[in-house]
């Protein structure tokens, strides 16, 4: 891989979506698809099971039993091309062999279904970080839509993924969850796909507070393409989305935004990417995975500089994963 770009983007929405609308990971009209990822480009992606708030208890077990059975399924599928992987080191590996490197995410920690022992079957499964919440409230605490903050059971279950190498993701957490996480976890979080709220005020933004405090504990947060919470002007997608959903009023500059608005809080280990492809509306400019090679450019010509552009696209996601990778 050397002289290679390489990416790790720690949040799409692939798998759910794909397996509700009936496509796979290869030759389908999504953002993210394994055959136009860029050429020669060394890849990571974090795939998520997303749990949506209607489904609580068993019924948010037996969802994602099903979207676990697809993802399976993709990797049978998909043999020749990927491969899923459970630490950084295996992500180092198959990048080596070419292919790429599919790791398991949760979002929405009502797949817990307010029992600690399903943290051990996510661990069997080789999920590497759960969403504490999506925008409703659940058995952990309350997402950006409720009032609630972290309940008994939410502190329970952070020392149970703690233990179990499972990194426990605050995107979606509503300010009072946040800070009652911030104050409770031991080991570092993420927010896999979180913006700068100082540069777009949306609530599922970060505040500098938070975004400091992630990036003081070894923490990491992923760039979110989604228009909304890139600039106020972007498009969200009303009703259905379309699989490849795109607003070319979101422009590079917008999103370079809050990458140097983090860098100035001193966030040069601390920032990576969270496409949220395939469950939102992105840039334009981007359009799928395949225009990351388009983003690197940009980044590259606003002065970033090659060693920085490649902690953010890839080196900084997978120090950050390597800290749990003992709990393996």
């Amino acid at each position: 891989m050397n002289g290679k770009a390489r990416a790790w983007d720690l949040h799409c929405d692939t798998i759910t979506d794909g397996c509700r609308r009936g496509y796979g990971l290869r030759g389908n009209q999504a953002h993210f698809d394994l055959d136009r990822l860029p050429p020669e480009w060394g890849w990571c992606q974090t795939t998520a099971i997303f749990i949506p708030d209607q489904y609580r208890g068993q019924d948010a077990v037996d969802y994602y039993e099903k979207n676990y059975s697809f993802f399976c399924r993709q990797l049978e599928e998909n043999s020749a091309k990927a491969e899923q992987a459970r630490t950084a080191a295996d992500v180092d590996r198959l990048l080596e062999k070419g292919k790429t490197a599919l790791m398991l995410s949760v979002e929405g920690g009502a797949v817990l279904a307010g029992r600690l022992e399903m943290v051990e079957r996510l661990r069997e499964c080789g999920v590497r970080m759960l969403t504490l919440t999506w925008n409703g409230a659940n058995e952990l605490g309350g997402g950006v839509a409720a009032d609630t903050g972290l309940t008994d059971f939410g502190r329970d279950a952070l020392r149970e993924l703690e233990a179990a190498g499972i990194a426990a993701d605050v995107s979606h957490l509503n300010d009072r969850t946040m800070d009652d996480v911030l104050r409770s976890a031991r080991r570092p979080v993420l927010a896999t796909h979180s913006d700068s709220r100082a540069i777009c005020g949306h609530r599922r933004n970060l505040t500098d507070d938070q975004f400091r405090a992630i990036a003081e504990m070894g923490g990491v947060a992923g760039i979110n393409f989604c228009c909304p919470f890139v600039d106020p002007c972007g498009e969200r997608q009303e009703g259905e989305p379309d699989r490849a959903s795109t607003c070319a009023r979101v422009l590079p500059d917008m999103l370079l935004r809050h990458i140097w608005h983090f860098l100035e809080l001193g966030g040069e280990d601390a920032i990576a990417l969270g496409s949220d492809f395939d469950g939102c509306t992105i840039p334009a400019f981007i359009g799928g995975a395949a225009g990351l090679a388009t983003l690197r450019d940009c980044m590259l010509q606003s002065g970033l500089g090659e060693e920085l552009t490649d902690k953010i696209l890839f080196r900084n996601a997978r120090r950050f994963l390597e800290q749990y990778d003992q709990s393996r």
